[in-house]
This record gives structure tokens, C-alpha cells and sequence, in this order.
């Protein structure tokens, strides 16, 4: 191949790019007045998935609802500062939950925690379904104060319902005590129908505590 012909197919190449490139919907600049027939070109384009698509409209409305301007912006830099902004999001949720376990795990050694049972019932003429939690002190020394949560998932893993657990009692080392909860009771809450229908063995209890203070002014966290 000669040198001539090298150079017109290098520029056929790079026009080809050019075409492509301009006729992409994603490389162009997103604009009030031009938004409603991008996001239609995108659409037909088939560049972005039908997901990727909501979520860029979602963003760009909130965006728009807050004031901030993105003019000036390609939808391809928008999809980008989505998946930037879902990843962090990931990684934050990733660190919490390591360490809410790694919370569990130390203040496991100082008090057990255990749903003990359930009743629905009514409290001053109102449904309501009464939780027993047991709170053991398997420590050595006395438990003056204890903030946390219990969990309630069902067998597959799904929240179903969170009690909001603080005690503010001695809690002798060895000793139990026991306490109630009585949330109100929503008929039309799905998952208080599910709590008042199951079984508490059809249901996985996890403790998530927050703080532990013991009598000498320590914390454990």
C-alpha cells in the first residue's frame, strides 16, 4: 500500500470516528431547551440501558429542583458523576456495615441480647404488640447504661422490623433483666401484619448495640 493510499485511509478512519462520535446522543451537551429530545435520541441510540436512562432523568431533575446547573455538561459526564456518586454510596455502605460487625463482635463479650417474645395486645384501647427483651450481663463488671437495636429479619434475610433499644438500669454482672417495648400497632403497615402473623421462630433477631457504659464511667463502642 502506498503512502498516499496510508494517508486517505487514516483519514477515512478518522472520519468515520468524527461521524460517529457527533451522531452519539451521549456526547451531547445536555440543555433545557434540548433535553426532552436527547434523552429520546438516547433512548433510540440503545447506548445506555433503560435503567441507566431513569437514572439519569431522576438526576437531572433533582439537580434542576435544587438549583445547581449542569449546562454545559454532556449526558455522558452526568452517567459518569452517577456511577462516581452510586460507588461511594457502595463503599459507605460497605464500611458501615463492617463496622456495625465488628461493633457486635466486641461488645458481644459484655451483654447478650435476646428477643424473648411477642403479643399482640391493646395498651389504652389501642393495638399494639408487646416485645420482651432480655438483657444479659455476662461482664465483670455492673452495666449502668445500654443503647442499640434489634433487627428483626425474616428467614430470607429482609428487615421486617427495628425496636430502638436504651436502658438506662444496673445490670449486675450475671444478672438479667428484662424489659418491654410496645410500639403502636399499624394495620396497614405489610410488616406489622407480618410481625403479628408470624411466629418468633420464623424470624431472626439481630442485636446491633451502640454503646455499653459500665458503673466505673467506662464505655465499650
Amino acid at each position: 500500500m502506498s503512502k498516499a493510499q496510508n494517508i486517505l485511509t487514516t483519514l477515512l478512519a478518522m472520519a468515520i470516528f468524527a461521524f460517529v462520535s457527533c451522531n452519539n446522543p451521549m456526547d451531547r451537551t445536555y440543555s433545557p431547551q434540548t433535553y426532552e429530545e436527547d434523552m429520546q435520541e438516547i433512548q433510540k441510540s440503545k447506548k445506555v440501558s433503560e435503567v441507566d436512562l431513569q437514572l439519569m432523568a431522576k438526576y437531572i431533575l433533582v439537580v434542576k429542583l435544587s438549583g445547581n446547573n449542569i449546562s454545559g455538561k454532556t449526558y455522558d459526564d452526568i452517567l459518569n458523576k452517577i456511577k462516581s456518586l452510586q460507588q461511594q454510596n457502595d463503599n459507605a455502605s460497605n464500611m458501615q456495615a463492617v463496622e456495625t460487625d465488628g461493633r457486635r463482635k466486641r461488645l458481644s463479650s459484655f451483654l447478650e441480647v435476646n428477643l424473648q417474645n411477642k403479643v399482640f395486645t391493646k395498651v389504652q384501647n389501642k393495638d399494639a404488640i408487646i416485645y420482651t427483651v432480655k438483657l444479659k450481663n455476662i461482664s465483670s463488671q455492673k452495666i449502668k447504661t445500654v443503647s442499640g437495636n434489634i433487627v428483626i429479619n425474616d428467614l430470607l434475610e429482609q428487615p421486617v422490623k427495628s425496636l430502638n433499644i436504651f436502658v438506662d438500669e444496673d445490670i449486675l454482672p450475671g444478672r438479667t433483666l428484662t424489659k418491654t417495648y410496645t410500639p403502636l400497632y399499624n394495620n396497614a403497615d405489610e410488616n406489622d401484619l407480618r410481625m403479628r402473623s408470624k411466629d418468633l421462630l420464623e424470624m431472626r433477631m439481630v442485636w446491633n448495640p451502640q454503646k455499653i457504659i459500665f458503673e466505673n464511667g467506662s464505655l465499650a463502642e
